[in-house]
């Protein structure tokens, strides 16, 4: 006896397959606008300043034409510079207030907090490929305006990729990585179960950079109950090498993290500094 499907049944099995072909295509075709939200980040958030003072607006060129806006603090003579790089829904702003406050300060800390290319203030379109340009950029004035202070490396969440993939180029004294992923591709498949991941153009492999990283002291910092990048990318991009320190903050989100080891990360990376200028 052959199985006869009613016509009805066809057709709504056809409409339901066309929606879900247009709305595969759409996805794959507008990921950028999703996995680089710059949309979201209103004009007033990107227009406010640091709080700190010393704190410069500046704009750092890349090789490639674009034009960032970036706050910088000047560090001390001799002191380090940390180059910070923010998450997907974040300015700058964040991480220089935090990394121009003590303990930071009292030690002389400079910061250069970059602003993506495509997000609010900045020229161009977000990519994998230029996002890891901008980073490169920013170490680079860094290094130009301070030449005689070693680097500090920062990413929180997405900014992790970035701040990886230069730490594999550029000699840093220290990386410290909040909430990092092991890869954009993993955090995609947490965060957006339904977009085809195998699909992402912008991947941040960083599990597989990690063993290059040229920093002499790498701190890794995730908390257990992150709801946006599971603590498990963090344990297993630690895992890559023995000598991260790895820090898991008992019942930690993904924002409540920030900051709550730098007493501990400044006097270590302070202490390294002065055994580097002896």
């Amino acid at each position: 006896m052959q199985l006869r499907i009613p016509m009805p049944v066809i057709r709504v099995t056809r409409t339901l397959t066309v929606i879900y072909v247009c709305a595969l295509y759409g996805t794959v075709a507008f990921q950028r606008p999703i996995l680089f939200p710059w949309w979201s980040v209103s004009a007033e958030r990107a227009a406010q300043k640091p709080r700190a003072a010393g704190v410069e607006t500046v704009t750092v060129e890349t090789s490639d034409g674009e034009r960032l806006k970036a706050f910088w603090k000047p560090p001390a003579p001799g002191a380090p510079v940390i180059v910070s790089f923010h998450g997907r829904i974040a300015t700058p702003r964040y991480m220089t207030d935090r990394f121009s406050h003590d303990p930071w300060a009292k030690s002389g800390y400079g910061v250069i907090a970059i602003t993506y290319r495509g997000y609010p203030g900045s020229t161009g379109w977000p990519s994998e490929e230029g996002i890891i340009e901008d980073a490169r950029s920013a170490v680079a004035y860094a290094r130009s305006k301070a030449p005689d202070s070693p680097i500090v490396i920062h990413g929180h969440s997405m900014g992790s990729g970035p701040a990886v993939a230069v730490a594999t180029e550029f000699p840093a004294l220290a990386l410290i990585l909040d909430a990092p992923f092991t890869s954009y591709e993993d955090a995609a498949r947490f965060q957006f179960p339904v977009l085809p991941t195998r699909l992402i153009w912008d991947r941040f492999d960083s599990v597989s950079r990690m063993p290059d990283v040229k920093a002499q002291r790498i701190f890794v910092v995730h908390g257990t109950d992150d709801g946006v990048i599971p603590v498990s990318q963090g344990v297993s991009l630690a895992a890559t090498r023995p000598d991260v320190d790895l820090r898991r903050v008992k019942d930690g989100n993904h924002w409540s993290i920030l900051g709550m080891h730098d007493i501990q990360f400044e006097r270590e990376i302070t202490a390294l500094t002065r055994r580097e200028s002896l």
